[in-house]
């Protein structure tokens, strides 16, 4: 029980003085007063902010205030997405759509796919496939334009993309994210098991051509060289890998077990000539100095 003074019952009142609206007001005009003192401080301090709680209720008092800060809007609704509250989620993208003028048109669909995903994930496997949840996840995987991605959004992409079925999409993906990260070779390597998984032998040869290409350590060349023929060579395409490493091969001259790995592929693939090539290579190979690869 709350004590009474005077007339003045404690414990009711206080509860009273915090309720719902009374607090949604008060936070209002705090926000209001702190936007006006420092504007820039607090949007930077809420976009930074750990969605919780308190931050969220900082977050929509402070979109009453602003409700054109669409940058904000977008945080939030990606922060709403990432703990399954979809349905405030679209009401954020929904505001943003009717407002900002198609500015941000990219970014609500990289959203609506990240939501449908986590959506179409939350369901069994076999519930998966033929449900308009999965229709409507591939088509905004298709809409999202990947150029204006950062980098940890474009990794993202590629694992939505092959969790939806999109070999072609997720590879293309993991190759451009080689094209520019520090170590390329392992983009194109993870391409090549993904397409080798699926069947794909000669892109994925290929594709452990360019991180053979990709790398100057030669222990890591040589092992994608090797990843390469043994690859395509399961595939049946003897000839295909035979023309690779004929483009490659100088560099292996003073590597025995390149060469007869080479031999062995051209006497399976019945092309005599490039086995008697690499048979005069293992006879001569004092021809050429020890002491490592040439440059």
């Amino acid at each position: 029980m709350g004590s009474t003074s005077y007339g003045y019952n404690v414990r009711s009142e206080r509860q009273r003085v915090i309720r719902g609206a009374e607090l949604l007001t008060l936070l209002l005009m705090i926000v209001v007063v702190c936007w006006l003192v420092f504007p820039r401080d607090l949007s930077s301090s809420l976009r930074n902010a750990r969605l919780d709680a308190v931050s969220l209720s900082y977050m929509q008092a402070w979109l009453k205030a602003k409700p054109d800060d669409y940058q904000l809007r977008l945080l939030l609704a990606n922060e709403l997405i990432n703990y399954g509250r979809f349905s405030a989620a679209q009401n954020q993208i929904r505001y943003i759509s009717r407002h900002a003028g198609g500015v941000y048109d990219n970014a609500i669909v990289w959203l609506e796919l990240r939501r449908d995903f986590q959506r179409l994930m939350a369901l069994q496997p076999e519930q998966r496939d033929g449900t308009m949840l999965n229709y409507a996840a591939v088509t905004a995987l298709r809409q999202v334009d990947t150029a204006q991605l950062d980098k940890a959004q474009r990794a993202q992409y590629g694992e939505m993309a092959l969790l939806l079925g999109e070999l072609n999409l997720a590879v293309t993906m993991f190759d451009g994210i080689a094209e520019s990260d520090e170590h390329p070779e392992q983009w194109y390597a993870r391409s090549a098991r993904l397409l080798l998984a699926n069947g794909r032998y000669r892109q994925a040869g290929d594709e452990y051509i360019k991180a053979m290409d990709a790398r100057a350590i030669y222990a890591l060349r040589k092992q994608y060289f090797l990843d390469a023929m043994d690859t395509l060579e399961a595939g049946g395409l003897h000839h295909h890998a035979l023309v690779l490493a004929a483009t490659r091969e100088r560099i292996f001259y003073h590597d025995d077990e390149v060469l007869f790995r080479l031999l062995k592929l051209a006497q399976a693939g019945g092309d005599l000539q490039r086995a008697q090539h690499y048979a005069l290579l293992l006879m001569h190979m004092t021809r050429f100095p020890a002491g490592g690869p040439p440059s």
